[in-house]
């Protein structure tokens, strides 16, 4: 189907343009490159004619709730939204904020069914974006046509990392496929034990900064936690912990003095959340393992600690407000034990 753009918006050479008229000339204004997706190409055909009858296109909608709620939240995030945002406005390129109907979210979602996770995220941003609508008069009040699609269940994750693994991770991660020591190796592995011996989530980790680390051990504060629980949590010293600092401090040398972050790479910059994913992913793979996650780290150490010390533990180190949020991390991880009856 031959998509319909806006009046006197055409797509050449790769880009969405604007065609002016001026007398008998043409007045072409580039609009933005076509990978940058429909969004760009709304938000910034918006800001050249102060169009206020595109408002309600998709398109332009996604692109404005992504500057004004899109934009706020966390950096992951964020990112994950806008990919999801580039589909929805591909999807529904045609339709105006009032006309899509849960048939049609139905529709967009069937090509998920398979993949129960990323159907409720994309069923998440929709039902945002048809709330944004309804906020800004696009639609009635009471009519997001999410509603009447039913979330997915999805199965528990019960991956327990064991001690081995993780040791063949971390040499996965110091020795590349060609034999070689790699430069990123022992950054990702003090990442990898940080994330264990912590139990603190990546996002946390990457955005570690010296000046947490102090006298009586390392101060975390989630930022997952800052509205709602507000927890911060100290994890006290202990020898191992110590130890990987010392190992951090030690493999940055001088130069440790004019870093911000604990974790940084070879030139002191913090790593980003998708460098450190692709080393990860590699380490996995040159190890040979299968179905492990990062955040699998994190469920590690709480079933550990509520092993060593009991579920209060688990949960202080988690930063949760409640134990059944610690639960949803340990609870199935390993089997409980108990002996025989005779």
């Amino acid at each position: 189907m031959r998509r319909v753009l806006p009046p006197r918006v055409y797509l050449k050479d790769g880009s969405y343009w604007h065609v002016a008229s001026i007398g008998k000339l043409r007045k072409w204004t580039k609009l933005c490159r076509e990978r940058e997706g429909l969004p760009a190409m709304y938000l910034a055909l918006a800001k050249l004619t102060a169009d206020k009858r595109l408002d309600d296109m998709v398109p332009k909608l996604v692109a404005d709730w992504q500057a004004t709620v899109g934009s706020k939240r966390e950096k992951k995030t964020r990112d994950d939204d806008a990919f999801r945002c580039r589909e929805v406005s591909e999807a529904f390129a045609e339709f105006r904020a009032e006309e899509i109907r849960p048939p049609d979210v139905n529709g967009f979602l069937a090509d998920f069914k398979e993949t129960p996770r990323t159907f409720n995220a994309y069923r998440s941003l929709l039902r945002e974006l048809m709330r944004f609508a309804e906020e800004k008069g696009f639609r009635p009040a009471g009519s997001n046509p999410t509603a009447a699609i039913k979330p997915m269940k999805t199965q528990a994750r019960n991956r327990y990392i064991t001690d081995s693994e993780l040791r063949r991770i971390k040499v996965g991660a110091m020795v590349g496929k060609d034999g070689q020591r790699t430069r990123s190796g022992p950054m990702i592995c003090a990442l990898i034990d940080l994330a264990y011996l912590t139990g603190q989530r990546i996002g946390d980790l990457l955005a570690l900064q010296w000046s947490a680390v102090g006298k009586e051990g390392i101060l975390f504060k989630p930022r997952k936690n800052e509205k709602n629980t507000r927890v911060a949590v100290l994890i006290e010293w202990t020898p191992s912990l110590r130890a990987l600092i010392d190992r951090i401090r030690a493999d940055k040398g001088p130069a440790v003095k004019s870093i911000s972050h604990v974790i940084a790479t070879q030139k002191g910059q913090p790593y980003k959340y998708h460098g450190a994913g692709i080393a990860w992913t590699r380490a996995v793979e040159r190890a040979g393992i299968e179905d492990v996650h990062f955040h699998d780290i994190r469920a590690k150490a709480l079933t550990d600690k509520d092993r060593a010390e009991g579920m209060g533990a688990a949960r202080t180190m988690g930063g949760h407000s409640t134990e059944n949020q610690t639960a949803d991390y340990v609870r199935h991880k390993t089997a409980t034990r108990t002996t025989a009856t005779r």
